[in-house]
């Protein structure tokens, strides 16, 4: 278990977060209203070892770091990763994030969401869609799971953006306010 979680544990203690390559859209137009990319930032384990880039889209991006309501957060993989590992850091970062109430009230949920998850080759994309409608998962642009439960579609969020996330740097950085971005 613990050789499982090691590159886990790796990639949160020495991760590092630069400035993208533009690779994402700057909108998302299949949503209503549609969504404009505010912030996106390159993922780097021990800063030399490129993981991913993440973008985070908003309906107002001057409404950050507010980010309650429709949102997206997307991926573009550098490296394989392995779904049990997306399924894994989930459970991990949620019960870390949530009260064991608020984890419960979620689990059946989160466990039918989760088991939508694939393997990621470099180059594959996630989005993580919250709509009105729900929690929705994107893997290179095709749908893989919804859950209608806007429960669920709230607390999912706290693994980037809860009080203990995936990355501090990452929250830090794709939820700063418009006007402290660099050019």
């Amino acid at each position: 278990m613990m050789l499982k979680l090691f590159p886990m544990i790796m990639a949160i203690l020495f991760s590092s977060v630069t400035s993208a390559n533009n690779s994402f859209p700057d909108s998302v137009v299949d949503t209503s209203p549609s969504l404009q990319k505010c912030h996106e930032t390159a993922i780097s384990v021990m800063a030399f070892i490129d993981v991913a880039d993440a973008a985070i889209y908003r309906p107002d991006c001057s409404k950050l770091p507010e980010i309650r309501g429709e949102k997206q957060l997307s991926f573009l993989y550098h490296r394989s990763i392995k779904s049990s590992d997306f399924i894994e850091a989930s459970e991990t970062l949620l019960k870390r994030n949530l009260t064991a109430a608020e984890y419960r009230n979620i689990e059946t949920e989160l466990q039918q969401f989760n088991a939508a998850y694939e393997d990621v080759n470099a180059g594959d994309s996630y989005d993580i869609r919250q709509t009105q409608d729900g929690l929705y998962l994107f893997k290179n642009g095709r749908q893989l799971a919804h859950s209608p439960s806007s429960t669920l579609a709230e607390s999912y969020y706290q693994i980037w953006f809860g009080a203990d996330p995936f990355d501090t740097d990452l929250k830090e950085d794709l939820l700063a306010p418009i006007s402290n971005q660099p050019n």
